[in-house]
């Protein structure tokens, strides 16, 4: 059951209805001209004015109309008028499917389809603006087209749609990539169908950090493994440290773990351009050090400043190091790490194509545990090994990706009527309408216009 009412996305646009008075003050002010009289006596000739009559009457009932009417359509179109149907009591429960897999599902599920479809469901394709799809569809698919929105996205959208309470029989597979990071809480009854799949392996090729990687996958995981090459590129590393300093060794210990973890070279101080420099010192970093950074490069810096003994923890990957001291660090900078008071240990900005990191402590065990710290090493990684995928390794979005959603897993979170924040309504604009209308009562008007100033002249 529908009830349908019209309403408007912007009502004050209704407010043009005032041009209503513009037709009305044409159409009730009539000044007349005033007839020239013929004499045949010049005696009777000198200055006159002309005369003229007014009046408040109506002549042209139907051009008013005609003229109003077209200003308050102008004005609803202004308003954005749009059709609500709120659904209301029991309706007819739905059977979606993707209709690029419609074609095989309907062979494997043929019986389970039909009984539904005689017990009045109606067929929609799971995709956005879930469109009515019937048994011819079965010979008219689109296999190339990919659900590009999330299963968790489009049943969420159902709860706009379906009645609360009604039933839902939904045709697709349990793939990780295609049901989203949430579960979906709806208010409907959804019943799974699981889609059998007779090719359950994928793999593609991705790269990270200048090597590539295959990945193959099943069901149940993805596994990458390093393809061998003797084309990957050494990292080139420059490390300055001012007299006395012995900051160097934590840092060279940490590289060496990260060439043994990664199987990549780390070439340490060579000639040349490099892609990381480290500059382990209070002074100020030379333009020949920096000069010396390949284009897109990353410069690590010590900050000089007020320091500030402060008992506190450095948040690295979630984890809670313990630090004693720390420098003043600027607020205009993206922070990369933070202590437990939110101030910046390390941040970051971009400089003629350089990117620096700023670090407001150092590495060294009388400012912070960090040297010696496990997460010191996966701290380093990043800045190390640049790569723009190095947040989500591992984690990409990739078609052939075959995981599933595992067995006896939750699936959705159901809601109560009470809990639900939406009103199942559809939609549908009518501004379309509207301006059909308009320009058809515009035609008329002209018409009636041209028509009667015609006839005017004829007359005269």
């Amino acid at each position: 059951m529908k009830n349908l009412t019209v309403q408007f996305l912007y009502p004050i646009g209704l407010l043009a209805i005032a041009g209503l008075i513009i037709p009305l003050i044409i159409h009730l002010w009539n000044v007349k001209q005033g007839k020239t009289l013929k004499i045949g006596s010049i005696a009777l000739l000198g200055e006159s004015s002309r005369a003229s009559s007014k009046s408040f009457k109506v002549n042209d009932w139907l051009l008013l109309i005609l003229r109003c009417l077209l200003l308050i359509l102008v004005a609803c179109i202004i308003a954005q008028p749009f059709l609500k149907k709120s659904l209301t009591g029991k309706a007819n429960g739905w059977i979606l499917v993707e209709k690029s897999k419609f074609q095989t599902v309907f062979k494997n599920n043929k019986n389970k389809i039909d009984s539904l479809l005689k017990l009045g469901y109606e067929m929609h394709d799971f995709n956005p603006g879930f469109t009515t799809l019937t048994l011819k569809d079965t010979a008219n698919i689109d296999s190339a087209k990919q659900n590009a929105i999330s299963y968790t996205a489009l049943l969420n959208q159902l709860n706009t749609i379906i009645p609360t309470g009604n039933s839902v029989y939904l045709f697709a597979n349990h793939r990780l990539n295609a049901i989203g990071n949430e579960l979906p809480r709806i208010s409907y009854k959804l019943f799974r169908n699981p889609i059998n799949e007779t090719d359950t392996l994928g793999n593609w090729i991705t790269d990270y950090a200048g090597k590539k990687y295959e990945a193959k996958s099943n069901p149940s995981s993805t596994v990458y493994t390093a393809i061998a090459s003797k084309d990957v590129p050494a990292i080139r590393v420059s490390i300055y440290e001012s007299a006395g300093n012995s900051d160097r060794n934590y840092l060279n210990s940490a590289l060496k773990a990260i060439a043994s973890f990664s199987r990549r070279r780390i070439e340490i101080n060579p000639a040349g351009k490099v892609d990381v420099g480290f500059w382990l010192s209070d002074e100020a970093v030379s333009s020949a050090f920096k000069s010396s950074i390949t284009s897109g490069g990353t410069l690590f810096r010590y900050e000089k400043g007020k320091i500030i003994p402060e008992a506190s923890f450095i948040v690295i990957d979630g984890k809670n190091i313990t630090s004693s001291r720390r420098i003043e660090a600027k607020k205009t900078l993206e922070t990369i790490w933070a202590d437990g008071f939110g101030n910046s240990i390390l941040s970051a900005e971009k400089q003629n194509n350089l990117n620096i990191l700023h670090f407001y402590s150092r590495l060294n065990p009388q400012w912070s545990q960090l040297v010696w710290n496990e997460t010191f090493v996966k701290a380093i990684m990043p800045i190390v090994i640049q790569d723009n995928k190095s947040s989500n390794f591992g984690f990409e979005d990739n078609d052939a990706d075959q995981r599933q959603l595992a067995k006896n897993q939750k699936e959705t979170i159901q809601i109560s009527k009470t809990e639900k924040t939406t009103q199942n309504t559809q939609n549908k604009q009518l501004h379309n309408i509207f301006w059909i209308i308009a320009f058809l009562i515009f035609l008329t008007e002209r018409i009636l216009t041209f028509s009667k100033k015609t006839a005017n002249y004829v007359k005269n």
